[in-house]
Formats: C-alpha cells, structure tokens, sequence
C-alpha cells in the first residue's frame, strides 16, 4: 500500500497492510512502544492492516491485527482515544482491568505502562498531542482519568465530532489549510475534555489495589461528582456498594476522615472554586454557599477560612 508523508497542507498518510506478521509487529512496536510483546496466529493467513491521517496536533487511526497479543505499553506525550469495531481488547492499569466495548471509546493511560492483551482486533483511534490537549484546558498538568467511559451524553458529544470531521480529515484529496486543521483539532479536542473524566488528584490518596480500595475510590468519585447535591452517608455508602458502617471504617482506616469530613471539604473546595471564579457583581458569598449545601453563612465561613486562610469574601474580591 502507498504510505505518503509532508502532505502540502501539513497533513502526513500512511497505509500499510499485509500478513507478515514479524513486519506488522515492527510497525506496531515502534510506534506505540510495546515492550516485550507477545504474538501468536489466530489463524494461518492472520492479516494486518493501518491507516493514518494527522498533523502536529492530532491524528485519526484505523488498525486491524488478527493475532493474538499481549504487551506493556507506554503513552506520555499524548492523549489516545480508543474504540474496538471487532475483536476484543483488555487493558490493564493501575490494578483496573476493563474490557473494552464495540464502539465504546476510552482515553488509553498517559501517566505510566499499562498492559494490554488484544485478540482479531480491529479499532479505531485519534491521538490528541498532550500539550495542545492541555493548553485547551488551561492546565499545564492536564491528564484524563484514564479507562473511564463516558457519560451517555459525553458519548454523543463525542460521536459527533466524529461523524462530521472525521471524513473531511481522512481526505487527502481536499487541502485543508491550518486554520482549518486547527478548527478540526479543537473539535476533537473540545469533545474528549466534554466526553472523558479529568483526572484527579484525590484518586492518588487511595493507593492500593484491593476490593476495598475501589469501593473507597467509588465513594470519592461519587462525592466528587455530587456534593453539590442533597447527599449524605448513607448516599455515598450505596454508591460505594458499602454499609454505611463500611463506609465510615473505611474512610477512617485510609484517609482518617468522616463521611462528614470528606463530604464538607469537597463542598469547600467548589464554594472556593466557584468564588474565585466569580463576578464579585452578579454572585454573593451567601449565594455559592448556599450552592454547595451550606445553610449557615458563619459556620461556612469560618470553616473556610480555617481550610484556605482567607475569608469567603476575600477570594470573591480577589478577581477584580
């Protein structure tokens, strides 16, 4: 197949296929840095295929590999978006295993190796460059929660911007000029920063790869998403598939905290947020807390002076 690079529109394309296995696997190591991997046929006349369209800041990719493989990868230097079409893929990182679904995308692991074991698999992808990803975000540390699904609506969001760019981006018949990359770029990247969990930093305070680990990770994961809500223990306890004993004795033993405790700080951490955030003109002290579940505006604010070391009022000033 023709592979073509330095497109006149900065655009590169590449097309590979056939069944040769040891070139395929040479072809697939270099550039998604497997190590050690592990290949065996699934049948006699296994094939392989790959197709490529990108630029500096993205790419789109269609692979197609029936063997049997298992690998260590290594991503650090972009965000890889990953659909299976057929086959099977389990990727497993950070003691989480999933199985990847027909059609449904996941962002790959950016921040460490991570094994993989693909069988007759055929997929799709597109490769966001990390600091482009990152500079969208405002954040020059940046990651994605890696192996999350989407919500069903940050699924749509996403397929969206695959179905009414990814034609015009694959067509090198048709020069597409940088602001036009660039508009395709910043769709692609729009979406997976509206489809795809962020990481965050409290996930790292639970170390560890046990049942009871994950069932801890569930309850900071729903509290982080509903505290802002009418929530409680006995919420956060079913959320986290735990009594609400459960709840309080893991907590205790891991983090030496309260539901109470846990639930209160991340509310103060989105009333300081939000404040910070804030038109000291059109929002009020009084309105963030009351947002966040606060009904008392003096226990909220000497709670939140004694975690910030500033007063409500002083982080609303502090944007004008």
């Amino acid at each position: 197949m023709p592979d073509r690079r330095g497109t006149a529109d900065g655009r590169w394309s590449k097309r590979l296929a056939g069944t040769d296995i040891d070139q395929a696997m040479a072809f697939f190591t270099a550039g998604y840095d497997l190590r050690a991997p592990a290949v065996r046929r699934t049948s006699a006349d296994s094939a392989w295929s790959f197709a490529g369209v990108g630029d500096e800041r993205m790419s789109l990719r269609s692979s197609r590999f029936q063997v049997d493989l298992r690998s260590e990868s290594l991503v650090t230097d972009e965000f890889i978006v990953v659909w299976i079409r057929t086959g099977t893929s389990r990727i497993s990182y950070g003691g989480h295993t999933v199985d990847l679904q027909p059609g449904v995308p996941v962002v790959l692991p950016s921040d460490g190796a991570y094994q993989l074991h693909h069988r007759d698999i055929a997929l799709n992808l597109v490769q966001l460059d990390r600091a482009f990803v990152a500079e969208l975000a405002g954040d020059a540390d940046f990651a994605f929660e890696p192996l999350q699904r989407p919500t069903a609506e940050g699924a749509h969001v996403w397929q969206q911007a695959v179905r009414a760019h990814s034609a015009t981006w694959l067509d090198m018949g048709h020069e597409l000029g940088d602001a036009a990359r660039r508009t395709v770029a910043d769709t692609f990247a729009a979406a997976a920063l509206q489809a795809f969990p962020r990481r965050t930093a409290w996930r790292a305070s639970v170390p560890g790869t046990g049942p009871e680990h994950e069932r801890l990770r569930r309850a900071l994961e729903f509290v982080h998403a509903h505290a802002a809500e009418a929530i409680g223990t006995p919420e956060i306890a079913t959320a986290a598939g735990l009594s609400p004993r459960g709840l309080q004795q893991s907590l205790r033993r891991h983090l030496d905290q309260t539901p109470g405790d846990l639930l209160r700080g991340v509310r103060l951490d989105g009333a300081h947020t939000d404040l910070r955030r804030a038109d000291r003109d059109e929002t009020s002290v009084a309105d963030v807390a009351r947002a966040w579940g606060f009904g008392h505006l003096g226990r909220f604010s000497a709670a939140y002076r004694a975690r910030f070391g500033e007063l409500p009022s002083e982080s609303l000033r502090s944007r004008s």
